[in-house]
């Protein structure tokens, strides 16, 4: 069964940005519409010549959801799950229609699960100074987020990744941790945040001012280490508990019998930023090579799971 079409009322190619709505009842709900291919977001498009942020969110607003609305505070930055960043802007609603475009509206509650974990929702309580105590951005990922974003570095994992990484990390009191592809720290910052203060992280990076920035953040810790150098040779430091695969060379079929070695029994492989089946393009259609050697490994259980609407990881734990 296919989803309807729904109607594209500004598809211009000559945008200047990108703006979205947030439209907040008094209760406390925001409004939403519906992807064409399933899902939620905040209403939204591009900024045509001429337009001011403001006034592309509210025309969005009315396309997308149907809703009169006007300016009514001051707007602040969000980046979409693409990475393409937008302006969103917060508007006062006057009044509702059928959405013009046909898509289906909802108002959720952001401040709830699983709403509030929404990737647009998340940013815009944290703009607003909203975001629920007990999904706050740990200290430690905080800073190394801060210093990611000031040496302008952009391949940091993502917040779902992040948590997930605490959450294995958790379930490994006195575990030894690896972690492949250190970046500017953000993932091996996750990674501490779970882990019991009997546990120890070694996290190797081959990019000498990555790993200085990366340390910087993370000598605070100390049961942190960041090691400079190929990831291959912090294998000779096996067994460990939990091994993190960040970095792309080490997310291949040929690398994998060496990760899987390095595992103790019992000890999981985390393989991140795969692409989920519904994105992936013709170049993949024959199959991907990754999947099917942990999938077949003969000492891995493996399954995959989807993080987010464009990201999958991989989950292998050794048997023997």
């Amino acid at each position: 069964m296919t989803r309807p079409a729904f109607v594209d009322l500004s598809p211009g190619l000559d945008r200047v940005g990108r703006a979205c709505a947030w439209i907040e009842r008094e209760d406390g709900f925001v409004l939403m519409t519906g992807l064409e291919w399933g899902g939620w977001t905040l209403p939204g498009g591009g900024i045509h010549p001429g337009e001011t942020p403001g006034q592309a969110a509210a025309r969005e607003a009315w396309e997308e959801a149907g809703a009169h609305a006007e300016v009514a505070g001051d707007p602040f930055p969000i980046v979409g799950a693409s990475g393409v960043e937008s302006v969103c802007v917060p508007l006062h609603l006057t009044r509702l229609e059928p959405s013009p475009e046909g898509r289906p509206v909802a108002w959720v509650n952001p401040r709830s699960l699983p709403w509030a974990q929404d990737h647009q929702l998340r940013q815009g309580l944290a703009a607003r100074g909203q975001t629920p105590p007990h999904l706050e951005v740990p200290p430690l990922v905080r800073s190394a987020l801060d210093a990611a974003h000031a040496a302008g570095f952009t391949r940091s994992c993502s917040p779902e990744v992040g948590a997930l990484l605490r959450t294995l990390a958790a379930a490994r009191p006195g575990g030894r941790v690896l972690e492949l592809g250190t970046g500017l720290g953000v993932g091996a910052a996750w990674l501490l945040s779970g882990l019991p203060d009997s546990g120890r992280l070694l996290s190797v990076e081959h990019d000498g001012a990555r790993a200085g920035r990366a340390w910087s953040v993370l000598r605070a810790d100390p049961r942190a280490r960041v090691q400079l150098g190929d990831w291959h040779d912090a294998l000779l430091e096996a067994p460990f508990d939990l091994i993190f695969a960040g970095a792309q060379s080490a997310k291949t079929p040929d690398a994998l019998p060496a990760l899987a070695r390095a595992l103790r029994p019992g000890g999981t492989l985390m393989l991140d930023n795969l692409t989920p089946r519904a994105r992936l393009d013709g170049a993949w259609h024959a199959g991907d090579p990754l999947r099917d050697a942990a999938f077949a490994h003969p000492h891995l259980h493996t399954c995959e799971v989807q993080v987010t609407r464009r990201e999958c990881v991989l989950l292998a734990t050794r048997t023997a």
